[in-house]
Order: C-alpha cells, then structure tokens, then sequence
C-alpha cells in the first residue's frame, strides 16, 4: 500500500458513547467522518446536459440546461453532505452554467417544444415537466445581472493550481504559501482566501516587464521535472545542476542588466502622491484613471494593476477631449503628442504605443524572427527614455492615424493628417513621417473630414469652409468638397514647411546671437 497523501489528523480509538459531550464531542465527530471518507469510494453522479435551440433568434437561440443526479453517494453518505461541489463563499459567485441537482424530464433529440410566458421573474430557461416525461412546454426570459471579478484564490485553490503546473511536492507546496505570507506578497483574508498586495503586484508586474518567465510556472515546472529524472535515474545530479545553473546564470544577467525598470516600478509604485502626478487618461481596461509622472523617463501609471505604460521621449504629451482608441478592446483614452519645430501634434493611444508589432512603420519589424521578443525591447528602451521619439507615435495603419489621413506625403512615406488642434483661422496638416507642414489658406474657417474615401490611397476627403470676406481661390465660392491630391487650385494655396527634427530645447537661449534664430529665412516654400 503506497500513501502519498495523508489526512493532517487521524484519529487512534473510537470514543465509547457518553465519553465526550459538546466541542469535544462535535471536533471528534468531525475528526473521524472525514478521515474515513477518504478511504471511501467516491460518489457517484448521473449529469445530464440539454441543449435547446431557438430558431427566430438565430445564433443568439442556443441554451443549455443541466442537471445531475446522485446514483452511488459513497464518501457523501458519511460526511452527512447534500452536496460536496467546490466551495462557494458568496453564492452570487456561483456559475449559471454549474449542474444543480435536480432530475430533467426525458427528452428525445429533434423534438419541438412551445415556448411560453414565465410565471416568476427567475429568468432562467425552464421547463414545465410532469411526474413522468416532458409535456412539450418551456418557458423563456431574460434574467439581468452584472459581471464580478474572478474570486481570490483559497488555500486549497492556490494547492490545486501548484499541482496541475508541476509546481513544488506534497512536502513543500505548504512552505511555499508560508513564504509568500511571511514576506507579505499576499494577506490571508476571510474565508482562508489569499488577497496579493500591493507589493506583491508591484513585484510580479515588475518581473513581467523584465522577464515574464520567472514568474510563470513553465520554468519552475521544468526545474521539478528535472528533478523527477534524477529520482527516476533518467539524469545525473551533475547534469541537471549544471544544466540549472547556466539556465539561471543567464537569466539572472539579463535582470541585473534592466533592474532599473523595477526601480522605476517601485518609484512610480511607492512614491508619495504628489510626486506621482495627477490623473491623466483613463485606462481602457479598468476604466481608472492613469497618472502621469513626468520622469524623466514619462510615463503613465496605473495604481490599482501596478502597470506602467511608457510615453514618446522628445515631446510633450497633453490631455486630449475623451475620444477612446477606436481599435477593438483597447478601448483606452487618446491624448495628444506634441512634438518638433514647428510643434506637430499627433493622436496618441498609450496602450498601442507600448503593445503595437509596428515599430513606427519600420520595414525591418516585417522580418524579425521573434516578434514578441522584439516588441519587449523595444518596450524596456521606452521606458528607459532610450528611444525618441520624433514623429507620430502610433503607426499609419493604426485607425486613430487612418481616420484624420488627407493625403499621402509622397517624400517620408507617411501620411499627412489633420493636426487634431487646429482651429480658428489656423488649420493645417501635418506628416506623420516628416517635419512638413502645410498651412492651409488664412481665409479658411473650418476643416471637415468626410467619410467618403479615395480607394486607392485611403485617404478621405475633405470639405473646406472660407470666410466670405477672404476667399482665397478665383471661383469665389465659400465651400469647397475636395480629394485634395487631386485639387491643383487648393494646392497652389498652400504653404508648405519643413521644420527641424531635433527636439525642442527647455529654458535654453538659442546659439545664434540676438535673433539668431530667425536667421536662414522662414522656411516657406509654396506648394
């Protein structure tokens, strides 16, 4: 008889009756039933599974109902429980999907039902059964609720979990959770459940920006199966501490080498609210507000998941009007990025700046053979202020780019687009690759984006409302509907300029004397 597991108590006499009275009596009952249920035979259940489909609500018709039935109650029949199913803490956590046991009327496949009104406001699909089969009839209704958070992990769930990824041994999983409670990565709270804080979020999340593997369980999985080979006499000792060592040597190099952005985790994690900044935008995953924290590096911090999202270096980056990033569940608040000279200002999506596989339209991020490893760098130099960033931050194709694109800048290979702060009397484009700009005439009042597009190049076109004192084309009309590309007369009217990509410099007196910074001429060429 091999034992592998053990029940923590095991009693070692029977108790004659009146020998024990009240909590005594009450704990070795206790005691006692649950150690011989688990040497008893499990309990047996009949599940049974319907699935019912409603033919005028087409692909949203499908439901399902279930139920089970108890054929052989085994270990149940002595711990004295109706049920014995995962425990629940809070019974509005419970699945509707989850079996209750209950007995379904016999159903036959292909047949037809009628669907009635319901008499209760339950909700659920129901059926109106008889003592012996169905008698055709079905109710159905809507039943409403809100969506909760998954519930903290229990003790016993967190056992669960270790065992199905290969993770410590029966003597040394209880050891594990010990540390983790001693060093105060999580907090035991009601129901035995374990609630991280926030220094353990801080320190996973940091260990997921650095190297995600030495917090998932792949690689302490493999240290154990190692392990297993040694017992099995399938490896050597030596082999497998040597081959964990290099493993470990170079994974512990690579943290050294980026441990600033734990810092910088820590920092924006731990500092005192007024140095973190004030909210910003808000997030497109919890719907909170972001905190904007200057740096240097900047970057926008979310207090409540412990993640940093970098911003573009070299720029300046501002609140915008509330408009969400239009790219399925992103969801998250574009701001402005304001950047070169003349200032440029682009829309600015802080998720897709730090998750998108288009390193700025670059042609080489096509043929990188990992992309996932590349957009981690470049993600880590980001929020080192390594990179700078002195265009658009988002890439052409990103559809905050798309929607506001007015013609192609043939020169750079980007796009010229609205510049989402123009107003009054000064409207212009700006290139998404350059640092041209093209001034629209001063008589313009009002720039309008169409959704009607050039299918060739994606473009939209564009309506163009004058004053009516300062019209600036010979035809004297005060509304103008163009493909701009194609219009020469609007063209001719524009003023192009080509500024500098250097970042702009802060407090400092330009090199060139006094006006010197006029000198070379304005720049303006016309289109």
């Amino acid at each position: 008889l091999i034992m592998l597991d053990h029940p923590p108590i095991t009693p070692c006499r029977g108790a004659h009756p009146g020998e024990l009275s009240g909590d005594m009596a009450r704990v070795y009952d206790l005691v006692v039933r649950h150690f011989i249920a688990t040497v008893s035979r499990d309990a047996d259940w009949c599940s049974t599974k319907v699935e019912l489909e409603v033919k005028a609500l087409e692909e949203h018709g499908k439901f399902t109902i279930r139920g089970k039935q108890l054929v052989s109650p085994g270990f149940l029949a002595i711990l004295l429980h109706k049920d014995y199913e995962n425990e629940q803490s809070d019974p509005n956590e419970i699945d509707d999907n989850e079996e209750e046991e209950k007995v379904l009327p016999e159903f036959v496949e292909g047949e037809e039902v009628t669907l009635s009104s319901p008499n209760s406001g339950s909700g659920k699909v129901s059926t109106v059964t008889s003592t012996c089969a169905t008698d055709g009839r079905a109710t159905l209704a809507i039943k409403e609720k809100m969506t909760t958070p998954p519930s903290l992990l229990s003790e016993s769930e967190l056992i669960t979990l270790m065992e199905k990824n290969g993770i410590g041994t029966d003597a040394s999983i209880s050891t594990h959770i010990e540390n983790i409670l001693k060093r105060n990565y999580v907090s035991l709270v009601s129901g035995r459940r374990l609630e991280p804080t926030k220094l353990g979020l801080v320190l996973a999340q940091g260990y997921h920006l650095i190297d995600s593997s030495l917090v998932l369980p792949q690689v302490r999985a493999s240290i154990e199966g190692e392990c297993n080979k040694i017992a099995k006499g399938l490896a050597s000792k030596e082999t497998v501490v040597q081959k964990a060592l290099n493993f470990f040597q170079g994974k512990f190099t690579f943290f050294v080498e980026n441990i600033a952005k734990m810092d910088m985790l820590f920092g924006s994690s731990f500092a005192r609210l007024e140095d973190v900044g004030k909210p910003f935008s808000r997030c497109g995953l919890t719907r909170r507000y972001l905190q904007l924290i200057l740096g240097p590096p900047p970057r926008l911090y979310n207090k409540f998941t412990e993640t940093v999202y970098a911003l573009p270096c070299g720029g300046t980056a501002k609140q915008w009007t509330g408009k969400k990033c239009p790219v399925p569940d992103c969801d998250f608040e574009l701001c402005l990025y304001t950047v070169g000279s003349p200032s440029r200002t682009y829309p600015l999506c802080p998720n897709c700046f730090n998750t998108s596989k288009e390193d700025l339209n670059n042609d080489e991020a096509d043929n990188r053979v990992d992309d996932n490893d590349a957009i981690h760098e470049l993600k880590l130099h980001r929020l080192a202020g390594r990179t700078l960033t002195l265009a658009c931050p988002l890439p052409d194709r990103h559809p905050a780019i798309a929607e506001m694109a007015v013609m192609q800048d043939k020169e750079s290979g980007g796009l010229f687009i609205l510049d989402p702060t123009s107003l009054g009397s000064k409207w212009r484009l700006v290139s998404t690759r350059s640092p041209s700009v093209m001034h629209l005439p001063q008589g313009t009042e009002k720039v309008t984006l169409l959704d009607r597009i050039d299918d060739e190049t994606g473009c939209h076109y564009i309506q163009i409302d004058f004053k009516e004192d300062k019209i600036p084309l010979q035809d004297g009309c005060a509304k103008r509907i163009c493909y701009l590309p194609k219009d020469e007369p609007m063209l001719a009217a524009i003023r192009t300029f080509r500024g500098s990509e250097t970042p702009k410099a802060s407090n400092r007196r330009g090199t060139g004397g006094r006006g010197g910074g006029r000198r070379g001429g304005r720049g303006f060429r016309r289109g």
